[in-house]
């Protein structure tokens, strides 16, 4: 009898629990989002003549620039639950990381491209993010970390950044730290910034190393060669540009110039496009 009662707890608590979901529907429905809600965004968004590199980018984009990331419920430890899932990300254009990697994916599975979530760790704090499908090759997309802190720009498909866009693991490696299991994204041909630059680039354990890394390039027949490294090195100053002429001078290149970006900020990295003509 002992036995039977131990059984019957269960089944009566399972049987409540059908019970509820028969009369009021599920208790995770509240943060379901529309059909119409997506094909709505679909429609404003997408061209049926885009490829789906220009999909996946215009969807990225429009994340972006709608949502707003909850930096102050996140400070105050008061975080809302619709902030976590796409419906915030949709109908309040507020969330946090898992709500952004949920709007993404929602709106990939709509345009039919592989996505999936993937979680882990950046910035010391846990983290979800996508990876996504294209070409055959799979690619990281971290919307949130492309969101700017400042959104008070006029226009602000101007403030838009492309640091975690189709990009692999090697670069997202850099400041993630992935525990969910995913295919490997081993592939950079999407990379937006080599894509939009026609740049490849190199990591480097410092500064230092950049004028024998560049000159390697150059003395290939590559003037525009972008950097990633790990302190805010001011290139001017450390003589890291004056080293670059001089080594290029020494292999017998006589060149007029060399200039580089601003140097920014990527997670724990910094990074610069120098050019040389």
């Amino acid at each position: 009898m002992k036995h039977f009662r131990l059984l019957l707890y269960p089944f009566l608590f399972l049987s409540m629990f059908f019970i509820y979901f028969y009369l009021y529907g599920s208790p995770f429905t509240q943060y379901s989002v529309k059909d119409s809600t997506i094909q709505k965004i679909i429609d404003e968004t997408i061209d049926t003549s885009m490829s789906d590199y220009e999909k996946i980018k215009a969807i990225h984009d429009y994340i972006v620039v709608n949502t707003v990331y909850d930096q102050e419920n996140l400070e105050n430890n008061s975080i809302p639950d619709i902030d976590y899932t796409a419906k915030g990300v949709f109908e309040k254009g507020i969330a946090v990381c898992r709500g952004y990697a949920e709007a993404f994916q929602l709106l990939m599975d709509a345009l039919d491209i592989e996505c999936q979530i993937v979680t882990g760790y950046a910035e010391n704090t846990t983290h979800a993010w996508n990876i996504v499908k294209l070409d055959g090759e799979w690619y990281h997309v971290d919307t949130t970390f492309d969101d700017p802190i400042d959104d008070s720009m006029e226009h602000p498909y101007d403030n838009l950044r492309y640091d975690y866009f189709l990009i692999n693991d090697e670069q997202i490696f850099l400041d993630h730290i992935m525990e969910s299991k995913a295919p490997a994204c081993t592939s950079d041909q999407y990379m937006y910034g080599e894509k939009k630059y026609n740049t490849p680039y190199e990591i480097v354990e410092n500064a230092a190393e950049i004028p024998a890394v560049y000159t390697r390039y150059y003395n290939s027949g590559i003037n525009n060669v972008t950097f990633y490294f790990p302190e805010n090195a001011d290139l001017s100053s450390a003589g890291i540009i004056n080293r670059i002429g001089t080594q290029l001078f020494s292999s017998g290149n006589h060149v007029t110039g060399c200039s580089y970006t601003a140097i920014t900020k990527c997670g724990d990295y910094y990074y610069t496009t120098i050019t040389v003509n």
